[in-house]
């Protein structure tokens, strides 16, 4: 994977980023639900919606087909099949063609970023299984004062989040919004708008994937 570039298609990469969208809003829910109980009552409701939202996330999870090791070891090799089914290695528009060939909703990724878009989603996965998990093992009114007063802080995790999302911290993380910040994060550029394919020099001083 060396020194390659890669075409996503429109279909799944906006797909990649409605489920990240669903995910924030599962986990900014779920925070805030945590940070204002009150009384039993509200811990079950807590505990219900925790439930509700971690079977979401689970059912999104083996859709995506993320392998289990690279969640465990973080090595880029344990992605080859998933790439292969979402990416294509983009190739260069012979030089006989007077036009290059246009492509609609479709963007050329780097591997380093495609990577950090995985990276991403499993974040957000990690933050959403570590307060459901708190939840689920809060039993006594101590535990729950516990963790109601740590997700009492939700703001500046969600800010955070934010951050590393590339998100203005004012931003109310619409679509189109997110949708704009990972395209800058993750240097993908439209096919469509592409004039001249890049060659090996365009990409010195990038991060790239080696076998």
């Amino acid at each position: 994977m060396k020194n390659k570039i890669y075409i996503i298609d429109g279909k799944t990469y906006l797909s990649h980023i409605n489920d990240e969208v669903h995910l924030y809003g599962l986990l900014h829910q779920l925070a805030f639900l945590a940070g204002r109980i009150k009384d039993e009552e509200d811990v079950f409701h807590v505990l219900g919606a925790a439930k509700r939202y971690g079977e979401i996330a689970e059912e999104k999870f083996q859709g995506w087909g993320i392998p289990g090791r690279y969640l465990v070891f973080g090595d880029p090799k344990d992605l080859k099949d998933l790439m292969a089914k979402e990416l294509a290695e983009a190739t260069p528009v012979p030089v006989e063609e007077p036009k290059p060939k246009k492509y609609k909703d479709e963007y050329i990724i780097p591997g380093y970023g495609f990577r950090m878009l995985v990276g991403d989603i499993h974040h957000l996965i990690v933050l959403y299984y570590s307060l459901a998990r708190r939840l689920s093992e809060a039993e006594t009114e101590k535990d729950f004062l516990r963790l109601k007063k740590k997700a009492g802080g939700y703001e500046k995790v969600l800010k955070k989040l934010f951050r590393s999302l590339g998100l203005p911290e004012d931003s109310n993380a619409a679509q189109d919004v997110l949708e704009e910040s990972i395209i800058r994060r993750h240097n993908l550029v439209r096919l469509e708008d592409v004039e001249e394919p890049q060659d090996e020099g365009d990409l010195e001083g990038d991060e790239v994937w080696s076998d």
